[in-house]
């Protein structure tokens, strides 16, 4: 029944009903009193006065009259209290200010920012990864979530007090909604879908509407709300969610699911690619992951559903945020919110390193490290540490110019790690990258001074268990003109003394887990020319000749 006409029966009630029935209409007693408005009368206030400035219907002044037993409605008592129904109070409409938006969002399918106003009669639909979160005047608000549309039906308030009416119709999709409690009796905050209407007078509460129209889920987290389809309703207190579907049939309240456990969330993000893992919800089929730009999620900014209790968020800024998780049934109804704040400080990037990196092995006494050049760096910080970690790096250059560096100091055989972290020009530090692991094995030692026989050269070198060899005799030291080149099994090997004069050899040795070592560095080896078979008899031709 609408007001108006409710405020003309009322109208007639009294002239032709009993105080008796007059009152079940108006709802005389404790369980409507919250409903009045308190108005203290003034010198020279008479009911129709009052009616003609405060009441919808001017005339409804008589309804005011026997509600309160007024014997004569020309002589009012100055500063006695006067109940008037609110129901009964002139209405003037009111608009609800847009306070969030991330994505598309449209108000009468044109597209609108955060600081629009919304009146009564307008639709307001968000796209895919879009949401709008809309702040009514009594400071009640609710998040339209992706792929949703309202109609806005009524957005009033009653002049004089600060009662307000909202009327909402979610045509598709899910809303969130935070409602300032009141104490009135009945209802001042509703939403209709194509099968229930729920009823709020404060409380937090979730509705979905399918694309079909076919059900609709209430979840409620604080207070109660009534669903039904207009005749009887079922109330659903908080922790509790039904389905409702065609025909207004609404199934009995149903324990939501409790919340995630979240303690084990990190609180600050180093990558642009943010991850959440937690434990999973007994009941749980699905998992609802939002991030807000605020602790209360006003502003929420993505918003996902996993089956599997992970998610992860792109391109989000660096900046301070809060996760909201809640475990989804079979019903499809969601249970109740997790929430966590977290950091991200995931920029300037680091850069990607490039040598040595995936634990390779390096038999030298140091390293050089190389990494890509970040457009927002202006320089670098370089750390390494030995297998204890970075508590007290070995090595920590402040800054690093070019995108190489090789520490001054000797490094021991044993196993490191390094990271690099990219600086901006203002000394903003980025995080470090991943730490890259490698070993550091003894150089390999510089073969001994071969032995030159009259027919061979034999050579010798230092090896470990399981190694291979590659062996390189040449004339050159770049070893173009090669004389002999031999693999190997074990570090020596001998080859046919060749002609007198300079030689270089090298080994380069192969480990049993394939790891391929530098080669040794090149040794000079200066052969003899052979002796003249003939020279004894040189020392007979003085007396051949003579």
């Amino acid at each position: 029944m609408s007001k108006p006409l409710l405020s003309r029966l009322l109208s007639f009630a009294h002239l032709s009903l009993p105080p008796l029935c007059l009152a079940c209409l108006v709802g005389v007693g404790a369980a409507r009193a919250a409903d009045d408005h308190d108005y203290r009368i003034l010198p020279g206030d008479t009911l129709i006065g009052i009616g003609k400035r405060l009441l919808e219907f001017p005339r409804d002044w008589r309804v005011v009259e026997r509600y309160n037993r007024i014997a004569d409605p020309y002589r009012l008592t100055p500063g006695a209290s006067l109940r008037i129904p609110v129901s009964l109070l002139r209405r003037e409409p009111v608009k609800a200010r847009v306070t969030a938006v991330s994505g598309n969002v449209t108000a009468n399918d044109e597209k609108i920012a955060a600081g629009a106003d919304v009146a009564g009669g307008a639709s307001v639909a968000t796209g895919a990864a879009s949401f709008a979160t809309i702040e009514l005047v009594d400071g009640s608000r609710l998040l339209l979530q992706p792929n949703s549309r309202i109609k806005v039906e009524d957005l009033a308030r009653h002049r004089y007090t600060e009662t307000t009416e909202t009327r909402l119709r979610l045509e598709r999709g899910r809303m969130e909604s935070v409602v300032v409690k009141t104490p009135r009796a009945r209802p001042h905050f509703s939403v209709v879908t194509p099968t229930a209407t729920i009823g709020v007078r404060g409380t937090r509460f979730r509705v979905g509407a399918d694309e079909q129209g076919a059900t609709t889920q209430t979840e409620v987290t604080d207070g109660t709300v009534a669903v039904g389809d207009g005749g009887k309703s079922t109330a659903v207190p908080a922790g509790y969610g039904v389905i409702a579907e065609a025909g207004g049939k609404v199934s009995a309240p149903v324990a939501l699911l409790p919340a995630p456990e979240l303690g084990g969330l990190p609180t600050l993000q180093e990558r642009t690619i943010v991850r959440f893992a937690f434990p999973p919800v007994a009941g749980a089929r699905q998992y609802r992951v939002q991030v807000g730009a605020d602790p209360d999620m006003r502003n929420v900014l993505a918003d996902i559903v996993s089956p599997i209790p992970e998610a992860k968020f792109a391109d989000l800024p660096d900046g301070h945020y809060n996760v909201r998780v809640r475990g989804i049934d079979a019903r499809g109804l969601e249970g109740r919110d997790a929430d966590a704040p977290f950091r991200i400080k995931a920029r300037p990037e680091p850069p990607f390193a490039l040598s040595p990196i995936g634990g390779v092995k390096l038999r030298a006494e140091s390293a050089e490290f190389s990494w890509s050049s970040h457009p927002d760096a202006q320089h670098y910080q370089i750390q390494l540490a030995d297998a204890t970690g970075f508590g007290q790096p070995l090595v920590d250059i402040e800054r690093v110019d070019g995108t190489t560096v090789m520490p001054a100091r000797k490094l021991a055989p044993g196993e490191y790690r390094w990271r690099a972290r990219s600086v901006r020009a203002d000394g903003d530090r980025g995080p470090w990258g991943d730490p890259q692991r490698f070993v550091l094995k003894p150089p390999p030692a510089d073969p001994e001074t071969p032995t030159i026989g009259d027919d061979a050269l034999a050579f010798t070198w230092s090896g470990e268990p399981g190694q291979t060899f590659l062996f390189q005799l040449a004339r050159d030291a770049g070893f173009a003109d090669m004389v002999a080149e031999r693999r190997l099994d074990q570090p020596s090997t001998s080859i046919a003394r060749p002609e007198g004069g300079s030689y270089f050899m090298r080994v380069r040795a192969t480990d049993a887990d394939g790891f391929v070592g530098p080669f040794t560095r090149p040794q000079r080896i200066e052969v003899p020319p052979r002796p003249w078979p003939g020279w004894p008899w040189l020392l007979l031709l003085p007396a051949f000749f003579f």
